[in-house]
């Protein structure tokens, strides 16, 4: 947490950058003031999953690798459609095609040969109905999904979740000032300077590559995103 503290009983006035004017709510009226941090938060169950199903192909030319890859990616896209995943729901994030290299022996010193050609294809999906998402995995890599990137997890209206805690960030700001103020024998005003930094919940770091399907259901647990607002508020001192 940071905390930066300011007792001044001689200050020139701040200016406000147009800049910051939308985030920042500046009175430079008084130069006493003490300035610290504040953080609220609040707990929330995730609304939906987001993650990334991909398919790796290989073939002797590039056109046969092509073919085969897109057999297998509108196999898996049929799949997560049949899932109840909607199509706005689905979108292409990555198609990439590269040579594939035989490997020279020790001291050779030939060019490189090119002996085939692997073509993937990654669809990221939203899973709305989390408690699916572990079946919908595992009926994915029977479909022909070999590699499986970061899952995330998140809110259909986030800001109303963050609204619920900045009252509780300015809360907390003004419970430190007060300490501080009072340890310095002033009294807390009104607030002069306010700034906001919100921290959306992060991703679920998880990545997989299948060669087989799994034997047992893929568990997921979506638990609860901490969401956290941190301000840092400029009070007025008075005595």
């Amino acid at each position: 947490m940071r905390l930066r503290l300011s007792l001044i009983a001689f200050l020139l006035p701040l200016a406000a950058s147009p800049a910051l004017g939308l985030d920042r709510v500046i009175d430079t009226s008084n130069n006493r003031w003490v300035e610290v941090t504040g953080e609220g938060a609040v707990t929330a169950a995730p609304d939906f999953a987001r993650l990334t199903l991909g398919v790796t192909s290989t073939g002797k030319n590039a056109g046969e690798a092509m073919t085969a890859n897109a057999k297998a990616a509108n196999a898996l896209v049929s799949l997560v459609k049949a899932e109840g995943v909607g199509g706005a729901d689905i979108q292409t994030s990555d198609v990439s095609i590269a040579p594939i290299f035989a490997q020279s022996l020790p001291g050779q010193a030939s060019a490189p040969t090119i002996t085939g050609y692997g073509v993937s294809n990654n669809v990221t999906v939203i899973v709305r109905d989390i408690p699916r998402l572990g079946p919908l995995i595992d009926k994915a890599v029977a479909a022909g999904a070999n590699s499986i990137y970061g899952i995330g997890f998140g809110h259909n209206d986030l800001s109303a979740l963050l609204d619920k805690a900045r009252p509780l960030a300015v809360a907390d700001a003004k419970r430190k000032a007060e300490i501080y103020a009072s340890a310095g024998g002033a009294t807390v005003g009104r607030v002069m300077v306010l700034t906001e930094e919100a921290q959306p919940p992060r991703p679920v770091a998880f990545s997989r590559a299948y060669t087989t399907a799994a034997a047992a259901p893929t568990p997921i647990e979506a638990g609860e995103d901490k969401l956290t607002v941190t301000v840092t508020a400029r009070f007025e001192l008075t005595q």
